[in-house]
């Protein structure tokens, strides 16, 4: 059961981009950062709970924050789900991260360059979900670790507290993550549209749909 989970989640947890910023009506005025930059800045707060580029959003830094600390929270509680220690759990999350910083590429160009919907070509090499389902189902590693949680709750007995458990746990986890496949690259046309930031002084390009960059990302 647990190895089906991670096959369906591991996929860093993903939760809507919220609806912080307000869909500007039609004007002169322009963004100053180009859609690309804009819609790079969305792929990376997916893929890596961060981005330097967040000024062509629009967000702000505490706006960015509760994105990144909703995305941090989810990865942390299916982690710990494997009955890491709250430690562990982010040990995990941050080794994750690291590893979708270092394989999955992202690029962004304007394939559509319009006034109103501008559509922006977004590069990636994404997750192979198929093939990280397979490996995950075949792990014997987290087949062992479902029996032995399994068993040690039978006993009354928290692995959470086991340091034998937490340090076989966490080389298995760590060991999944490198072995987890990444596509080769695919694209995503991503139309944008106007919308105004917090203060609503300034616009900004933003996806239409946000979730497709999501879905995208992750192998869907």
């Amino acid at each position: 059961m647990r190895t089906f989970m991670l096959a369906k989640k591991i996929l860093l947890p993903m939760i809507a981009i919220l609806a912080i910023l307000l869909t500007a009506g039609c004007g002169d005025d322009k963004p100053k950062e180009s859609a690309d930059k804009a819609v790079l800045a969305y792929a990376e707060l997916y893929a890596y709970a961060d981005t330097d580029k967040l000024a062509a959003t629009g967000m702000t830094n505490a706006q960015k924050e509760q994105i990144t600390q909703a995305l941090l929270t989810e990865s942390d509680q299916m982690f710990q789900s494997f009955m890491l220690s709250k430690d562990n759990a982010m040990e995990i999350t941050d080794y994750y991260i690291a590893d979708r910083k270092a394989n999955m590429e992202l690029k962004a160009k304007v394939k559509k360059d319009d006034a109103k919907n501008p559509v922006v070509e977004l590069t990636a090499t994404p997750i192979d979900t198929r093939g990280a389902k397979q490996q995950m189902d075949k792990n014997e590693d987290l087949v062992a670790m479902g029996v032995y949680i399994g068993l040690a709750q039978q006993q009354g007995v928290d692995v959470r507290t086991d340091p034998t458990y937490q340090q076989g746990a966490v080389e298995s986890l760590k060991g999944v993550i490198d072995d987890m496949p990444y596509d080769s690259e695919k694209t995503l046309d991503v139309t944008c549209e106007l919308v105004k930031s917090d203060d609503g002084k300034t616009l900004h390009w933003a996806p239409k749909d946000p979730q497709a960059i999501r879905k995208f990302l992750d192998g869907e």
